[in-house]
């Protein structure tokens, strides 16, 4: 009966959720910008913070809408923890941690799980760690205890030990054979070098570090990056905040705290300027291109003016001009999608893009011309283009934050992970709706460099190299 109650109120909350959820196609965004949008405001659920001895920060917000406990949780340091010698170790010592403890062999663990309707995961990212589970409330002990058990008694000299990294290899190998991971593989191990940065990406070095993920160097690693003064936990949804402090503080305040010390390696400029590079496939049918170079990191002073010009050039979907000229005026792609990403040592501007390939050259060329076209002011951004981009972000913006836990779960973030106010999402709704077309266009003519454009090329070099060396471009050709 339990499990029956947990599966129907997991389908309502999915329901609840998919309301957040936003189609991204043509008919919202004409209709998103036909409407006068309203500013949006978001509202910040009232939370509780405190912290336990050992230095562990725990936030709570208490809702009885639905009976249910949502648990998310962030570690400092991330892959930038990672040499290249055990490059991915991370995300090899979370699934081993989540698989089975001192306590709980894998069965254990699983059927643990299943009893009490307990869910639980890691993710990891360029910068921290993340955790989340959820359970019913009837279920929080088990869920926090089962939090407190994974993270603090791994133990990683397990029978399926072998087997993991069996089923490591095996994503690994398929990985090279999909047009996609390979594009990427080539693009950010050029972009970011040895930098940990593009670790996540580089098949190849990940293939050659996971067989030294040993026991003895997972344990060693866990030490290094892993205590509770390096942890956040944020806690939501139908408790009693005094009972649930008391939890917290049974099952996790005997944890030792520890100093750790974080690498923070500098990211190296890379010699791509303007590189081209073809990855060879025989079975592509299609040109698959990322075009970009290194880019700022989190304390950019112009990101929210860039964000709106960006979206006018690139990333505001139907609307952009690159999907205008590219889609709509030549038919070349179905989509393509220019993107910023921003990490703590650095991070990077993108284009992505499939295309037939014998009009490779084409897209590339327009592309940087659509650039340039902005950039030099022969056809400088428009106040109806920002005006419109503005009115349609007030229309997506809000359906990413309809319920509180997302909402938290944004508060959280920006409070511990980027030194934020708890109302940086309103702060950010004012700041982009004060926007002037000048400074839109002001950040992208300083921060936007079509000569620097680094391309990796993925696809049938017989079809797309006649393109290329039609206009005398030089291309590494790369036969994977």
């Amino acid at each position: 009966m339990k499990k029956l109650l947990f599966v129907l109120l997991s389908i309502l909350l999915i329901f609840q959720l998919a309301e957040a959820e936003v189609e991204f196609s043509q008919k919202l965004y004409k209709e998103l910008s036909k409407t006068k949008n309203k500013v949006p405001h978001i509202k910040i659920p009232d939370y509780t913070k405190f912290e336990l001895e050992n230095g562990m920060k725990i936030y709570f917000v208490e809702d009885d809408e639905l009976p249910i406990i949502e648990v998310e949780g962030y570690i400092k340091g991330g892959r930038l923890q990672e040499t290249k010698d055990i490059a991915g170790i991370s995300g090899f010592m979370f699934d081993m941690m989540n698989t089975g403890t001192k306590n709980f062999n894998e069965q254990e663990l699983q059927e643990y799980k299943n009893l009490h309707g307990v869910s639980f995961g890691f993710s990891v990212n360029n910068d921290y760690f993340k955790f989340g589970g959820n359970s019913l409330k009837s279920d929080s002990e088990y869920l926090i205890s089962m939090i407190s058990e994974i993270l603090q008694n791994p133990k990683f000299d397990r029978k399926y030990h072998r087997r993991k990294i069996m089923q490591r290899y095996k994503y690994l190998s398929q990985n090279e054979t999909q047009e996609i991971p390979l594009r990427n593989e080539h693009f950010y191990k050029n972009l970011y070098k040895d930098h940990p940065y593009s670790y996540s990406y580089n098949t190849d070095l990940l293939t050659d570090t996971t067989s030294s993920f040993q026991p003895e160097k997972l344990k060693k690693y866990y030490n290094r990056t892993i205590a509770p003064n390096s942890i956040v936990m944020g806690i939501y949804g139908d408790f009693d905040a005094d009972k649930m402090k008391e939890l917290v503080e049974a099952k996790f305040s005997s944890w030792k705290k520890k100093e750790i010390e974080y690498r923070e390696p500098e990211l190296k400029k890379p010699a791509v300027d303007g590189d081209i590079i073809l990855v060879h496939k025989s079975d592509s049918t299609q040109a698959k291109i990322i075009m970009g170079y290194q880019f700022y990191d989190y304390s950019f002073k112009d990101r929210i003016d860039f964000l709106m010009a960006n979206r006018v050039f690139g990333s505001g979907g139907f609307q952009s001009r690159l999907m205008r000229n590219l889609r709509s005026e030549y038919g070349y792609v179905y989509a393509v999608h220019s993107d910023t990403d921003y990490y703590k040592k650095g991070g990077e501007f993108t284009i992505t893009t499939g295309v037939e390939p014998d009009k490779t050259y084409e897209v590339i060329s327009n592309i940087k011309n659509e650039m340039n076209k902005i950039k030099n002011g022969k056809e400088k951004i428009k106040k109806q283009e920002l005006v419109e981009n503005i009115n349609l972000y007030n229309g997506i913006f809000p359906k990413y934050y309809k319920t509180k836990d997302e909402v938290f779960s944004s508060v959280l973030y920006n409070l511990e992970i980027r030194d934020r106010g708890a109302n940086y999402l309103n702060d950010f709704i004012n700041d982009y709706n004060n926007i002037t077309v000048e400074k839109a266009q002001q950040a992208f003519e300083k921060h936007t460099y079509p000569a620097k454009f680094f391309t990796v090329i993925v696809g049938n070099k017989e079809d797309i190299l006649p393109s290329l060396k039609k206009h005398d471009l030089e291309i590494k050709v790369i036969n994977d």
